[in-house]
């Protein structure tokens, strides 16, 4: 291992030894208790945890520092790659946590409804007492609260809303056009950015953040950006957000943190004088809404814990799917021809583009984007789950491996979709392989890419906005081809990772630049975006 890998982990020891007092110039002077108990704790994770005999990285099998540091730089993605090519199918990456890739081993840590979402999760609180969708451990409240909020993202829901979402995509193929006059090159990933926040606050409060047409809000994709990275830290280490050294980034984070926060109260309080039902957002659909079983309704503190949650959340992954579309779009010129062809020949106007059985039944573009979530899912973490109370007694078994009480296990999205043994040739974007009758793969091993294709995860706790995305990313794809004829304009703000792959940092949600492209309008058509 490199000195560079080793620094962070190496560090994050000395910090743990400062965290618990010690006196580095008493421990020379006499054997610090400390020391001993140090020593005793580090023995004790690599000789006789009930995980010991499970491999994965020497740093990580006695510190939670391994994977935070990887964290803090944005890489653990790639990390838990290498470490599963390295040491197999099953790692430890942390003196209680297990991460397996294989499709049983997802299947039974994320449809099994004996574990738990991680408690590691609870660090994304901002208040103690209000949970919301991504930090609700309770499984009872968790079914509450998604079919409360499920009203108002739901495929019914989509199309109440589509009008809306249609003005938005206007103003950003409006934008493209006035682009393509002087051939100026822009980037993708900025600009998904702010269309996808400025759907997404439509859809929360019925007011996008005008960041498609203001440069007013435009801090907000940074200030997501910083908190979420802070957040993906503490998920890999919790016990970092309670030992005060947060205290030294605060003239950095807070600011960010509290303006954004600020911006949602101040978007809730100004909605709620409007009348409920004036707008087709969220809290219209779930004013009047209580639960069957509960007959639970949302309080407005609970809304707006909702809303600091999915909406960074819906913008950050429309954005960073619509961002490694325009990507592979760019780099597989085949591709883009064929994708191209199916949507000008199906559709005589850009009118006739919205959701429905005609788009749905794009088949080349659904492949295209179900291609897209494989190789770049707009979040590339680890999800975890905790174990029951009585797995001691009822033992909970993953892939045939028994795991032991107080055991954290988790399933990586990034390597199950880079699994060559599901997916051959697993760095091609290859949408082909979607398409049955082109796939060249057997009966068995259909079903079984099928199985472990999970970029939305799986079971009752899968991402509540995928009826979004996929309303979202079809409609600005097919729009944008219909208009437009488009290209790289070169490599600036890109880099691959390895291969033509979207280069996606993991932050829970994803950090990414590019592509940097150019775009011009298709002869005889859009001068309703230029007039």
């Amino acid at each position: 291992m490199k000195f560079a890998e080793l620094a962070g982990p190496v560090f994050g020891i000395l910090l743990g030894l400062l965290v618990a007092r010690v006196s580095v110039s008493n421990a020379v002077q006499r054997f610090n208790p400390h020391v001993t108990q140090c020593v005793l704790v580090y023995s004790y994770r690599l000789l006789l945890h009930p995980l010991h005999r499970y491999p994965g990285p020497f740093l990580a099998k006695i510190t939670d520092w391994y994977s935070a540091y990887h964290a803090i730089r944005m890489n653990l993605h790639f990390t838990t790659y290498a470490d599963h090519a390295k040491y197999g199918p099953v790692i430890r990456q942390g003196p209680n946590k297990l991460v397996f890739s294989s499709v049983q081993a997802a299947h039974d840590v994320l449809q099994n409804e004996r574990l738990f979402k991680s408690r590691a999760y609870l660090v994304t609180q901002v208040n103690p007492t209000i949970f919301n969708l991504f930090n609700v451990i309770d499984t009872r409240l968790h079914r509450t609260k998604r079919r409360i909020i499920g009203q108002g993202i739901s495929e019914k829901a989509m199309r109440r809303f589509e009008p809306v979402m249609h003005e938005q995509v206007q103003v950003f193929l409006a934008q493209l056009a006035r682009a393509s006059k002087d051939s100026s090159p822009l980037d993708m990933s900025e600009k998904c950015s702010h269309l996808g926040l400025d759907i997404s606050g439509e859809i929360g409060f019925g007011h996008g953040f005008e960041l498609q047409t203001s440069e007013k809000n435009r801090w907000m994709p940074s200030g997501i950006s910083t908190s979420n990275r802070r957040l993906n830290v503490y998920v890999q280490f919790p016990a970092l957000r309670y030992i005060g050294w947060e205290k030294l980034l605060l003239p950095v984070i807070l600011p960010k943190v509290m303006r954004f926060h600020r911006m949602v109260r101040d978007k809730i309080r100004a909605r709620l004088k409007e009348d409920t039902h004036s707008r087709p957002d969220l809290l219209s659909s779930i004013h009047d809404y209580k639960d069957p079983d509960t007959g639970s309704s949302m309080s407005k503190r609970e809304l707006w814990s909702e809303a600091t949650f999915l909406i960074p959340a819906g913008g950050d992954t429309t954005a960073s799917l619509l961002a490694a579309s325009f990507f592979y779009l760019s780099h597989y010129p085949k591709t883009y021809q064929r994708l191209a062809t199916e949507i000008r020949e199906r559709f005589s106007s850009a009118e006739e583009i919205r959701g429905g059985v005609k788009l749905a039944g794009c088949a080349y573009l659904h492949a295209f984007i179900t291609e897209t979530l494989r190789i770049s899912p707009p979040s590339n973490t680890t999800l975890w789950r905790d174990l029951p109370a009585d797995a001691a007694t009822n033992p909970v078994i993953i892939d045939g491996h028994v795991i032991p009480p107080g055991t954290r296990i988790g399933v990586n999205l990034y390597c199950m979709h880079r699994n060559p043994t599901y997916f051959p040739d697993p760095r091609s974007h290859r949408p082909e392989r979607w398409i049955r009758e082109e796939s060249g793969v057997s009966d068995e091993q259909w079903k079984i890419m099928h199985d472990a294709f999970i970029p939305f995860s799986l079971g009752p706790r899968n991402c509540a906005g995928k009826a979004v995305a996929w309303a979202e990313v079809p409609l600005v794809l097919a729009k944008t081809l219909w208009y437009f004829d488009f290209w790289r304009a070169g490599e600036d703000g890109e880099r691959l990772d390895g291969g033509d792959v979207f280069y996606m940092l993991d932050q829970l949600g994803s950090r990414h630049t590019g592509p940097v492209m150019k775009f011009r309008l298709r002869d005889g058509v859009g001068e309703e975006l230029v007039g």
